[in-house]
């Protein structure tokens, strides 16, 4: 690897986790600089400012988020199937990258960054409802409307990662934290089923806790599988 790609990605990886851990305006760049064993001068050569290396953790971050949407999108299988995976792999996202949930809350409510985080999402949304109106034509206006729809999984998904520690004991303190992932994208797809059925009630597909006739009723688990 280049010498200067290297130090580069140093500096951003020291810096993820300090502005992860106690935000941008309380991480310093003599920090930075110990946390990554680089001088304090080669912050500044590869990012000029601690604002712009702030704008860089960001970027990278949703160049990674970005990758994973679109892989999800464009797979195969129908809407449903590719929605599915789009939640599934959005919540590992969340998950495994705590500090990026962390920076963005904190720039949410009152950062410099709202617009460069405005700027990635917004084509990302533009994509998925754009998908799902044409695909549902019901979805193109009222209650059911695509970017409602898209806004109420993702404060789902969102919700349930950034206040996980308090999540965790309104509904089992003593669950396995990878098992309570698995049932909150579990419970995502359930929602989604449901969303799809409404959208086209004439789907051949039951929607999920909805018995068919003569049927026995299919174990939660089962409808997942």
């Amino acid at each position: 690897m280049d010498p200067a790609v290297s130090t580069r990605n140093k500096i951003l990886d020291a810096a993820d986790g300090l502005f992860g851990d106690v935000g941008f305006d309380a991480a310093s760049t003599r920090q930075i600089a110990d946390a990554s064993g680089v001088n304090k001068a080669l912050i500044h050569y590869h990012f000029s400012t601690k604002e712009a290396l702030f704008g860089a953790v960001l970027d990278r971050y949703y160049e990674r988020l970005t990758e994973v949407v679109v892989g999800a999108l464009s797979g195969g299988g129908d809407l449903q199937q590719r929605f599915g995976r789009l939640l599934d792999a959005y919540v590992d996202f969340l998950d495994q990258n705590r500090a990026f949930s962390a920076m963005v809350q904190r720039e949410v409510a009152g950062g410099r960054q709202l617009d460069r985080i405005v700027g990635h999402m917004v084509p990302l949304f533009e994509q998925a409802a754009l998908l799902l109106q044409q695909a549902y034509p019901a979805s193109r206006e009222g209650a059911l409307a695509a970017p409602q729809l898209l806004m109420s999984f993702y404060g789902m998904a969102v919700t349930y990662v950034t206040y996980r520690p308090v999540i965790e004991k309104l509904m089992d303190p003593q669950a396995d934290p990878a098992t309570a992932i698995e049932q909150r994208k579990a419970h995502l797809r359930q929602m989604l089923s449901l969303v799809m059925h409404e959208l086209d009630p004439k789907d051949d597909r039951s929607a999920p806790g909805r018995a068919a006739p003569n049927d026995e009723p299919t174990k939660a688990g089962d409808r997942l599988t």
